[in-house]
This record gives C-alpha cells, sequence and structure tokens, in this order.
C-alpha cells in the first residue's frame, strides 16, 4: 500500500512519500494560514511527484477527533477543520489517517528512535508549547480528547500550567524576546520546574522509558537534557527508580517517521 505522509506545525508542513519502508525525499512549506490551502498544497506535492497514495498520515498541532481537527494552539483558521474528509476528497485518496503531532512523534520514537525494545514508551515534546503522548506496543494509548502533559498544573497559586512556565511561546511572552534571543540562565532558570513537570508525567503514565524532543530540548539555547534529568533525579520524591531519560533519536522527522510505521487503529 502507497502512503504520503505529513507533518503539520504551526510554522511549517512537512511532506515525504514512502519507499518501500523507508522516506523518500523530504519537503518543507510554511504551514498556510488557510486549512483549505493546506490540502492543496498536499494535493500539488502528490502532483509534482505524479503520485497516487492509497493512503495519507500524519499529525498536526493539536486535539483531533476522527479525522476533524478540534482545535490547535497556533492555526486557529484550522479549528473545526475536517482535514481528513477534504483531504479525501481534493487528492482522491481512499484513507486519511490524522492524528495529534506528539502522538503519532511518539509512535515513531517507539518502533523506529530511541524507543525502540521499550514496550510502554512516553513520550514529551518541549517546544513553542508542551505536549507528549502515551505509547505502548507501537499505538497510541486510547483516550477521549488526547494526552496535554504541559497543562497539568503545578503552580496552584498563580494557576498556571506547565506549558505557561516552560513553554516557548510563554518565555517569549513573560521576557519579550523568543527564548533563543534570551539570557541563558532566564531558560535555564525553569530547569527545576520542568523537572518537576516531567517527573509528574512519569507518576501518571508509568512509562518504560521517557523520550523528549523539541526545540526548546538543547544545550546552547534551551534546556539541556542532562540538566534536566539530574534535576529529576535530585527530586525529594523520587521513588520508585525514575526509568531512562533520552533525547529523541530523530530530530525533525520524527513526525514523518511516526506517519511512516503508524499501524491501523
Amino acid at each position: 500500500m502507497s502512503r504520503v505522509v505529513f507533518d503539520i506545525g504551526g510554522s511549517h508542513l512537512r511532506l515525504s512519500l514512502v519507499d518501500g519502508e523507508a522516506l523518500g525525499a523530504i519537503e518543507k512549506i510554511d504551514t498556510p494560514k488557510d486549512p483549505a490551502q493546506g490540502v492543496e498544497a498536499i494535493r500539488a506535492f502528490l502532483e509534482k511527484h505524479q503520485a497516487r497514495p492509497d493512503e495519507a498520515v500524519g499529525g498536526i498541532a493539536g486535539v483531533v477527533r476522527d479525522g476533524a481537527i478540534v482545535r490547535t494552539g497556533y492555526l486557529p483558521e484550522w479549528d473545526g477543520f475536517n482535514f481528513a474528509a477534504a483531504l479525501a476528497e481534493t487528492g482522491g485518496i481512499a484513507s486519511v489517517r490524522l492524528y495529534n503531532d506528539a502522538e503519532v512523534a511518539g509512535i515513531g520514537e517507539a518502533l523506529r528512535g530511541a524507543g525502540k525494545g521499550h514496550r510502554t514508551v512516553a513520550y514529551v515534546t518541549v517546544s513553542t508549547g508542551i505536549g507528549g503522548a502515551l505509547i505502548v506496543d507501537g499505538r497510541v494509548v486510547p483516550h477521549a480528547f488526547g494526552f496535554e502533559p504541559g497543562q497539568h498544573i503545578i503552580d496552584i497559586g498563580k494557576m498556571k500550567t506547565l506549558q505557561d512556565v516552560c513553554g516557548g511561546d510563554a518565555l517569549a511572552e513573560e521576557f519579550g524576546h523568543p527564548p533563543e534571543e534570551l539570557d541563558h540562565a532566564l531558560v535555564t532558570g525553569r530547569i527545576r520546574a520542568l523537572a518537576a513537570g516531567l517527573y509528574n508525567v512519569l507518576r501518571f503514565w508509568s512509562p518504560d522509558i521517557l523520550i523528549i524532543g523539541g526545540s526548546l530540548m538543547n544545550d546552547d539555547t534551551g534546556y539541556p537534557l542532562a540538566a534536566v534529568a539530574r534535576e529529576m533525579s535530585a527530586l525529594p520524591v523520587v521513588l520508585p527508580p525514575l526509568p531512562p531519560i533520552v533525547h529523541s533519536a530523530l530530530g525533525d522527522d520524527v513526525g514523518l517517521y511516526g506517519a511512516l510505521v503508524a499501524p491501523l487503529r
């Protein structure tokens, strides 16, 4: 069965045709503000490559249900849009599967990345926002509206979530510049808060391994993984022992790899 895979982020839309068990050439464009233009971009990509895939699989940064986008944090015009139905009709594709982007990335890491060999994989992405998913035996654990680890409250006094304190957009709003332009000490000053939030995720989900990805997980302008892991281990409530805490292995292509290997629901 031939497949086109996609990863729709707040800034970029990434596309690839599956070539056997591997990704073909990857193309990246700016994510259109109009969802119909996003569908058209995929149709044009298929036309350019003279491809007629049997199915399309991918993710978007938002809450998804039955192929429709319930809401996104960064693409408000996409909210309420039935992406799967529109792509099936416009692209002439028999089957379209749409996931939350963290879910499909988690599948990629579990089956092709740092989670290989582990049955229960927790994946968290720390970027403009904070998302994540729990993967068991290569499949997303069933849920009602999706996983939102970034939305759990870590400061009850100010009613702030983990994302409010540690997400890239929140840092930019608080300090007036994006994280990569800030004094690094301002960002690393939030490591303890991030560690506490990730510790909570481990206790909620009880995985065999925690994989952390996203643009803010870096040593130079974001959160150094080693420092986050040390802080988690130093928390006074570490019992039972923490599982391995590792960095995403698939980088920017993690969503495409997840779409490549995503099993049928």
